[in-house]
């Protein structure tokens, strides 16, 4: 190589870092500005991560069984994922060296309480694997937010019963969850009870006939469960652990798709109350929203005076994950609907063709973030101070390689409009203190595998995946 081709290389090296940075200070500027209460953390759960399917007591849970069924579109399972479970102390000073003071995660039900049921066998060598990684986090100056469900049910509640719609499912849940505060909560100052319920409800594949009465079922025994959950904890163990508690509702905000149609407008506003509604209304209004009650009828389960007071107020903070918004517009399905949650619903959804798109497909809707900020403190906490956390917010970037994943700008650019989003909220009034990226690290995405990676930090897998910072996580920290 010549002496001018070595200083060509150089000079263009220069350039670039030279480049980098001013790019990054300039997207800065947004993250900058939210300063005061604001605090940024980064988002994991138990199977996105730890591995260790069936170590140290852990027993079966339903994602174990899909993943081994071959339900992923790449064939692979969270047998080793990224390997948290041995390789805790790497995340954490991951966070620690990048400034990332708040990190959400997950118990695994299947790995504290195996079995599942009230009053079961508890784990203890589960419950001394959370304590490990809890006090660590702890003495590098982190915050965990724990999140006691995130989709990974004991397999054996579906051997014995109906899983989530069996009658048992709220007092199950209440024991795992109690035994959880008893063992970890002097570690814990957030706890939720569970993660995206609207997923765990609807995207299931029910038997024809069951459409039309069980998504509603397993959704009434995840609320009577999230609020004796929380009962529990009032009662017997906030007064000396001084811990807050709540649950991570997931939802798009949905436009009408034809702005001034009467028909679309109704469809908007029904698809919030289907998705939002369904869980913030219990918890925050003491009941579900009328146009449920009155759509579906005797199929959707009712609230008992008590169980209204129990639900009402039963959350410390609106928890809120959002990752993209929809247009909706009234469904024009031909004859008479049969009886189900969609039918009831009766909305036909899409996405606008200016809007941009991430790599997997999602619109990206940073106004949409924004509005549905505003909608929640309108709605739901009105003259309150409670705050809101987005606990989720994410992007999947397509990167073949290490190259690519030092060059994710499409990530910094998605987290940085949808910062601005929420700054611009926040003028307005909307409570929003705490903003929790998914994810830390590329993970176990749940049916998509290894194939879409959200993560700050590369993951390349294997018996010992191998983490690597990407430049969003430089300019995250």
């Amino acid at each position: 190589v010549s002496t001018q081709s070595t200083w060509d290389i150089k000079k263009d090296m220069m350039i670039r870092s030279v480049l980098l940075a001013g790019i990054i200070l300039f997207l800065s500027g947004t993250a900058a500005a939210l300063s005061g209460s604001f605090e940024f953390g980064s988002s994991t759960a138990a199977y996105h991560i730890e591995g260790a399917w069936l170590e140290d007591g852990k027993a079966m849970h339903v994602w174990d069984n899909f993943a081994h069924a071959g339900q992923t579109s790449d064939n692979n399972t969270g047998d080793v994922a990224c390997d948290s479970y041995h390789r805790y102390p790497e995340d954490i000073a991951l966070m620690k060296q990048n400034g990332i003071k708040h990190f959400r995660m997950s118990i695994s039900w299947a790995r504290i309480v195996p079995y599942g049921r009230a009053n079961s066998v508890v784990n203890m060598k589960g419950v001394e694997h959370y304590r490990k990684v809890l006090k660590a986090l702890i003495e590098s100056g982190i915050t965990p937010y724990v999140t006691l469900y995130h989709w990974d049910i004991p397999s054996y509640l579906y051997i014995v019963g109906d899983g989530y719609a069996d009658d048992d499912f709220p007092a199950d849940f209440e024991y795992f969850a109690d035994q959880c505060f008893k063992h970890l909560g002097d570690l814990v100052k957030y706890w939720f009870t569970f993660n995206e319920p609207w997923c765990t409800t609807v995207l299931t594949d029910f038997q024809e006939q069951d459409q039309g009465w069980k998504p509603y079922k397993i959704a009434h025994n995840v609320l009577l469960a999230h609020g004796r959950a929380v009962k529990i904890y009032r009662e017997n163990y906030k007064a000396q652990q001084k811990g807050k508690i709540g649950m991570v509702i997931n939802t798009e905000f949905y436009y009408p798709k034809h702005p001034g149609n009467k028909e679309d407008e109704e469809a908007a506003k029904r698809s919030l109350a289907y998705q939002l509604g369904w869980f913030a209304d219990p918890i925050f209004l003491g009941d579900y929203p009328q146009v449920m009650k009155d759509r579906a009828g005797s199929r959707i389960p009712s609230f008992t005076d008590e169980e209204k007071i129990m639900m009402k107020g039963s959350a410390d903070f609106f928890a809120l994950n959002n990752y993209f918004s929809c247009l909706a517009e009234e469904e024009k399905s031909a004859g008479p609907p049969s009886a189900s949650y969609w039918s009831d619903r009766h909305v036909s959804t899409s996405f606008s063709e200016e809007w941009k798109k991430t790599d997997n497909g999602w619109p990206i809707v940073p106004q949409g973030t924004h509005d549905l900020l505003i909608y929640i403190q309108e709605n739901y906490l009105k003259g309150t101070d409670m705050p809101i956390f987005i606990t989720e917010n994410g992007v999947v970037v397509d990167e073949e390689n290490m190259k690519d994943s030092n060059h994710d700008w499409k990530r910094v650019d998605f987290v940085r409009q949808h910062l601005s989003a929420v700054e611009q909220a926040i003028n307005k009034g909307a409570k929003v203190t705490r903003y929790f990226y998914w994810a830390l690290v590329d993970d176990f995405e749940w049916g998509a595998g290894f194939e879409a990676r959200f993560g700050l930090t590369r993951v390349d897998f294997g018996e010992k995946p191998k983490r690597t910072p990407k430049m969003s996580l430089k300019w995250y920290s």
